[in-house]
Order: C-alpha cells, then sequence, then structure tokens
C-alpha cells in the first residue's frame, strides 16, 4: 500500500504598496570607530547633503547607502 502526495503551487505578486513611500539612509563605514548615520528620509538629497556635512567634518568618504519601501503581495491562483 502506498502512499500518494498531491503538491499545488500558488503565483505571488508582489507591487509597490501605493500608500508607502522610499526610505533613504546612509551610513559612515570608512571605519570601524565611527558610527555615525543619517537615519531614515524620505529625500535622498537630505541623505546626500548629510553625507557630504560628514565628509567635510571628518574626512570620512565611504558610505552605505540603504533604499526601503514597502511593498503588498497578492495570492493568485492556485495552479
Amino acid at each position: 500500500m502506498g502512499t500518494t502526495t498531491t503538491m499545488r503551487f500558488r503565483n505571488y505578486e508582489i507591487k509597490p504598496d501605493p500608500t508607502g513611500q522610499v526610505r533613504v539612509s546612509m551610513a559612515c563605514v570608512s571605519d570601524e570607530v565611527c558610527t555615525e548615520a543619517s537615519g531614515q528620509q524620505s529625500e535622498p538629497e537630505a541623505v546626500s547633503r548629510w553625507a557630504a556635512r560628514h565628509m567635510l567634518e571628518t574626512g570620512h568618504s565611504q558610505f552605505r547607502r540603504r533604499y526601503s519601501d514597502r511593498v503588498q503581495v497578492e495570492a493568485g491562483e492556485w495552479q
């Protein structure tokens, strides 16, 4: 006597959330001592200005830039 397994698959669609905003942040990674970061901003120009000021004040020139946004996942039909 054997066992039978039926597997079904479902497609999903990932879309930008229409109510969400893209958020941008930068963190200094020039050395292991500096822990300065811009914090999340909705305006990329504000983050760029922060990085320029930080570079002028400290001489640090390497940063990690991150973008984040909200998405909505919608389940499709079963296959």
